[in-house]
This record gives structure tokens, C-alpha cells and sequence, in this order.
């Protein structure tokens, strides 16, 4: 793995704990439970030129598991130096080095200074609402995948997690990993490696008797919304796609590179020959400052035979979609803005309106609409 922040990820061991089946605790008093799981995907390689006895030869695959949950009163809630640690500690393990020594400071540094707020020890110490390990709540939970940026891992939405978790879904952070030695490209063999740890990642724990697999949805944010895309068509019967700004409408026009690559997943068969059918949201950034440098956009919807909804928020940077900008802001007292809310707000009650039955989505965007966000 390469010395950058964002070529590094992950993995520490631990047991998936299932829970006994039972009628669904009443969702107004769940908490979010955090766990890890590693697996070992054994039908794919990781480090090259080894044999079985490297414990990187076969592709290790974080699982950062968070579900609804009863903590007692003996459990506490994760720092956010204890998520934004697994960098260090799994960018180290992938590359059996030590070699990301000292990243977290380091990355809570370069997260003050780039959202100019804040500083490294408020941030690391900023107290989640994510308890490790605690007791899970009983009964059968919709299940959602969800797809990390560009390079990203799990804490980069940890916030959205939680907020998943209290309202009765479990949720799988894939985090995005490319081939040995873990960097991510543009090119169609690194994305499809985030898109097959998902695979992984949900046969790992789809016989859990907490899971109801009848009710599965699928959210990208940014280049892990091209890997939803693709994902979306290997698991059968996915309730529900969400993209929060994501790849899957490439600008072309502004990296010529980036265009070329773009242009091998289109035309690579696992995303050619998808069609889906499960209804789709978009929630897009539209920020203030337009980009100039651009010819034309990839239209993702010529995929989709379903109901879709595409929605740009009013302002939003791409930066508004993942927790980061407002955990920086909040742990330093600086004013946040309102875009991470709406956004979540949106995105949470679109799927509780396909994985949970409720009808709060229309509601919701009746007051947004031409407001925070409009129709694209």
C-alpha cells in the first residue's frame, strides 16, 4: 500500500454473534451496536508471487458491521479515534508493515486544516453513538449494503450508520479496496474487487437469523456509486438503490484518463449487460461553483426500467454527502451547515418507505422540494 491516507485500509477479527429470532423490538429505544468481522475470500488472490502459508495470499475482507442493539448501561460509545484508528492499524496488517505508524494523528491533522476547524485531539475525542459489540436487539432487520468513496472506509458515514441503526436496519460498510497492495483505481478490475467484498461480505453473514432477506437495499456514495450499480444486478430480489452523488454519472471532459477508465467499465459485461429494475434515488451535489471543463455526463438512467427519482440538493459539495465535514465542524464548535442533514433526512425515510413499509418519504419531500432540493 502506497504512503497516502486514502490507499490504506483495513481489518481487525471478531466473531459474528447472531441473535435468536423473536417478534422486532419496538424501534423507538434501539441504540446502534458496532461489530467487526474478518473474512477470507479464498476464491480470490491478494498479494501476488505467495503461497498459502502468507496470511495476505488470499483477499482478506473487512466487515464493519453496525445493527440495532440494547447496551447496558456498562457499554460505551466508540471515539471517533477508535474508527478513524482502523486505518492505521489495518493499512499496517494488508501490507505486513508498520508503516502507517502515527496516520491517525496525522489524518485528524490533515481533517482540521481541511475543513478549517476544530483540532486533532477534540476531533479524535468526539464521542459517537456507535457502542462496539453491545447486545444486539431480537428480531428480523432489513439489511443494507452500503459502498464507500473513492479510496474510503467505514467512518467516512458512520453518522448515517447510527442513524440506520436506531431506526431498525442492519448495515454493511464495504470499504473501497483494490487489488495488492489495497489501492483503488479507476479501472474495472480494482472496482469490481469492492464489488465482489461486498459479495463476500454478505454471504459472510446472510444466514444470521437477524436478517430479513427479503428486504435488501443497496447505497454508493460518490465512486461507490458505480459499484452499487454493479452490485445491484448479481443479488437478486434488492429492494431499493440509493446513490448519494454518486460516479455512476461520469463527467467526461475533465481527466482524459479518467474518461478512458470509466470507459472499460461501461464496456466490461458485468456493468454492459446489467439492467435493474428496483426503484432508484439520486441525491446530487449542485454546487455554487459550476465545473467549466466538461463535454458530457454518462446517463446511468438508460440502466434503470424502474421507478427512479433524481434529485440535485440546492448548494451541496460533494464533501456534504459523507459525516466528516459536520463531525469536524461539531467536535470544534463551528457552524454547520444544513445540507448532511437534509440529505440524510431524504435518504433515510426513502428507505424505510421500500424496506420498512412506512409512508414518510412523499411527506418529506413535499416540504424540500424547490426548497433544500429539485427534481432533476
Amino acid at each position: 500500500m502506497r504512503n497516502s491516507f486514502y490507499f490504506l485500509l483495513l481489518l481487525f477479527l471478531m466473531p459474528l454473534v447472531s441473535c435468536r429470532q423473536s417478534k422486532k423490538d419496538d424501534a423507538t429505544s434501539l441504540a446502534a451496536g458496532f461489530r467487526i468481522i474478518r473474512a477470507v475470500d479464498r476464491s480470490r488472490l491478494y498479494k501476488p508471487n505467495t503461497d498459502t502459508s502468507d496470511y495476505l495470499h488470499f483477499r482478506p475482507v473487512d466487515i464493519d458491521l453496525w445493527y440495532p442493539a440494547r447496551p447496558s448501561a456498562k457499554d460505551t460509545a466508540l471515539r471517533f479515534r477508535d474508527l478513524l484508528g482502523l486505518l492505521e492499524k489495518r493499512a499496517n496488517y494488508y501490507t505486513a508493515s508498520k508503516s502507517a505508524a502515527g496516520y491517525t494523528q496525522q489524518l485528524a491533522q490533515y481533517l482540521c486544516e481541511g475543513f478549517k476547524c476544530s483540532d486533532p485531539a477534540r476531533l479524535l475525542n468526539f464521542k459517537t453513538a456507535s457502542f462496539p459489540d453491545a447486545k444486539a436487539a431480537d428480531g428480523k432487520f432489513p439489511l443494507l449494503i452500503y459502498l464507500c468513496s473513492y479510496n474510503g472506509m467505514c467512518y467516512e458515514n458512520f453518522s448515517l450508520f447510527e442513524e440506520l441503526a436506531k431506526k431498525g436496519f442492519l448495515v454493511i460498510s464495504v470499504n473501497s479496496i483494490g487489488r495488492y497492495p489495497g489501492d483503488m483505481t479507476m479501472r474495472n478490475s480494482d472496482m469490481m474487487e469492492q464489488v465482489n467484498d461486498a459479495l463476500c461480505s454478505y454471504k459472510t453473514i446472510s444466514g444470521s437469523p437477524n436478517i430479513d432477506s427479503s428486504k435488501i437495499g443497496i447505497l454508493g456514495y460518490s465512486w461507490g456509486g458505480v459499484s452499487g450499480a454493479v452490485l445491484a444486478d448479481k443479488i437478486p430480489g434488492i429492494s431499493c438503490l440509493v446513490s448519494l452523488d454518486g460516479s455512476e454519472f461520469h463527467h467526461y471532459g475533465q481527466v482524459h484518463e479518467e474518461d478512458i477508465d470509466f470507459n472499460g467499465i461501461v464496456n466490461n459485461p458485468d456493468f454492459k449487460n446489467s439492467s435493474l429494475s428496483m426503484p432508484y434515488l439520486r441525491l446530487e451535489s449542485a454546487p455554487k461553483a459550476l465545473i467549466q471543463k466538461q463535454d458530457s455526463v454518462y446517463d446511468f438512467t438508460k440502466k434503470l426500467s424502474g421507478e427512479k427519482l433524481l434529485l440535485k440538493v440546492k448548494s451541496a459539495e460533494h464533501e456534504d454527502f459523507g459525516c466528516l465535514s459536520d463531525v469536524v465542524r461539531i467536535s470544534g464548535g463551528c457552524k454547520t451547515n444544513h445540507h448532511y442533514n437534509d440529505i440524510i433526512s431524504l435518504a433515510v425515510s426513502y428507505l424505510e418507505d421500500h424496506l420498512q413499509g412506512t409512508n414518510t418519504f412523499d411527506p418529506l419531500l413535499k416540504t424540500q422540494i424547490n426548497k433544500t432540493v429539485q427534481e432533476k
